[in-house]
């Protein structure tokens, strides 16, 4: 063999094994890629469990039934079940999501559930721990039989129906229900409509209770004056329980006249409808004088007051003087004869009287004033009864100060 052809088969050799290795690089480079492709973006959570029943390495991890992970390690630590978790990018998962072990059915193997499913806000981090106050795990069926069994002795022979009590206790409650299960049905019907009742108004039971805590509140703060206002209730009461019998006759004699009453009102209808009817004009009237009617009601007790106190019971006359208003203003007072709307109140004719001869009535009061002011009263002297005297001052002694015209039968009579 040439050496050129020595050459060419070491040549191929090591492109042979050259091509091996780069094939072996690549499947390296591939494996790694999709190793790192399927951890990048990926949440890792590490969930503790009291116990680990059913859950190994590749058991399912779902959210709302459907697979989105994987367990990738199930690790015991002391009491306590470590369990790690992979779960699949692009899962969003929320801040507060919790871990629970879920029982299909008995033959299938258990899965782990995430719940609540992400509706929004904020996010859990790619990197979870969940502590044993996170996680939840079902009963297992063994230690609902080993219950079932420790009840069934405790009310066996052996325990509380040693003595026959317990079954004194169904004997006596199947008698009880013996023909009631209709009833009881509806009972429970009823109970269950009452509770979801309870449950549509739990808002306004709610701000009920709270209205109820102010109440509660304010009678704390107002202790004192509820026990008086207990007392004097409680004084009410007696002195009603006092008195039954007299309320008693009056409450019967009540009622006798109240029907005395409806019969009268039965028999005269229509009179009393024409007694009404014919008492329109005289309320309308005092609606259209309430200015004037309060206006007196205001000043006629201060009036009754100055009357009684005018009296000098030293002199024995009247300390006083009467004033006429209308007197003071003569002129004016003759300008408000024109004005019959407020003499004829209610009277459709009057008040239409007033309306037409307004601006002659205020013409002329206002002439009467310019009179009063101008001539009136600066030329004449103080007349009696007020005349013409609104703005002069009378002079007028005082109660009291003159002697007077006592009687001598009087203590201090003579003098």
């Amino acid at each position: 063999m040439s050496e050129s052809d020595q050459a060419n088969g070491l040549f191929n050799k090591r492109n042979i094994v050259y091509g091996a290795l780069g094939a072996v690089l690549l499947l390296i480079l591939g494996a790694g890629g999709w190793w790192a492709s399927t951890l990048i973006g990926t949440t890792k959570i590490n969930a503790t469990f009291s116990s680990a029943v059913g859950i190994y390495k590749g058991s399912d991890v779902r959210v709302l039934g459907v697979d989105v992970g994987k367990v990738t390690e199930v690790t015991p630590r002391g009491e306590v079940v470590d369990v790690q978790m992979r779960v699949n990018r692009g899962v969003q998962l929320p801040e507060d999501v919790k871990a629970l072990q879920i029982i299909p059915s008995i033959v299938a193997d258990r899965y782990i559930q995430l719940s609540p499913a992400y509706s929004g806000g904020p996010e859990a981090d790619s990197n979870i721990d969940l502590s044993i106050k996170e996680t939840k795990v079902p009963v297992e069926i063994d230690a609902i039989y080993a219950n079932l069994q420790k009840l069934s002795k405790s009310l066996g022979p052996e325990g509380a129906n040693q003595n026959g009590a317990v079954t004194d206790f169904v004997d006596v409650f199947s008698k009880n229900l013996e023909g009631n299960g209709a009833k009881l049905g509806e009972a429970i019907t009823n109970l269950s409509k009452a509770a979801g009742t309870l449950s549509d108004g739990s808002n306004d039971l709610v701000s009920t209770i709270k209205n109820l805590n102010v109440f509660v509140g304010a009678l704390k703060e107002n202790d004192a004056q509820v026990r008086q206002f207990n007392t004097q209730m409680a004084s009410f009461n007696t002195f009603l329980a006092g008195e039954r019998e007299q309320l008693g006759a009056a409450l019967e004699s009540l009622s006798y006249a109240l029907g005395d009453v409806a019969t009268f009102v039965s028999d005269n209808n229509a009179r009393l409808g024409d007694a009404i009817r014919d008492l329109q004009p005289t309320g309308q009237a005092l609606l259209d004088n309430k200015e004037h009617l309060l206006e007196i009601f205001t000043v006629l007790p201060v009036t009754i007051s100055n009357l009684i106190n005018a009296y000098d019971a030293e002199s024995g006359t009247l300390a006083m003087r009467l004033n006429i208003p209308d007197l003071q203003d003569p002129i004016g007072a003759q300008c408000k004869l024109l004005d019959l709307g407020a003499l004829l109140p209610g009277n459709p004719m009057a008040v239409d009287f007033s309306r037409k001869l307004a601006p002659l009535v205020n013409n002329c009061k206002a002439l009467g004033k310019q009179i009063t002011e101008g001539v009136l009263e600066p030329v004449l002297p103080v007349l009696p009864f007020g005349i013409l005297s609104g703005k002069k001052e009378q002079k007028y002694p005082a109660p009291g100060t003159n002697r007077g015209n006592p009687d001598p039968k009087l203590p201090g009579g003579q003098r």
